[in-house]
């Protein structure tokens, strides 16, 4: 299936690109826009996988 993505809001109102499991976020970002498309980068980049939003 490939890799697997995250994209949460934190406890500050941002949003955190996640792989799932771990502690620290990936990326951090004012919108969630921002988020969603970085999110989508890293899947890419790792030659496919899955973008999952939790709003």
């Amino acid at each position: 299936m490939g890799e697997k993505r995250l994209v949460v809001r934190n406890r500050h109102g941002d949003w955190e690109v996640r792989i799932p499991g771990a502690h620290k976020p990936v990326s951090q970002h004012g919108s969630l826009d921002d988020a969603r498309r970085a999110a989508k980068e890293f899947v890419a980049k790792s030659g496919g996988g899955e973008v999952v939003v939790h709003v």
